[in-house]
């Protein structure tokens, strides 16, 4: 409700909704593609690590 009372007078601009939309989205997959390459690395590392150990 309150962001409808402070909205008003405003005009509501699709191409800036959906610019906004997809920059969101492109930022989100990049993080996500990171967060899987970081977790990739510490598996590896972590299974590195544990084989020296057992030698």
């Amino acid at each position: 409700m309150t962001g409808h009372i402070l909205a008003q007078g405003w005009a509501d601009s699709a191409t800036e909704r959906s610019s906004s939309t997809t920059r969101v989205v492109i930022v989100m997959a990049v993080a996500l593609v990171l967060l899987v390459v970081i977790s990739v690395l510490v598996v590896l590392v972590a299974n590195n690590a544990l084989g020296s150990l057992m030698e």
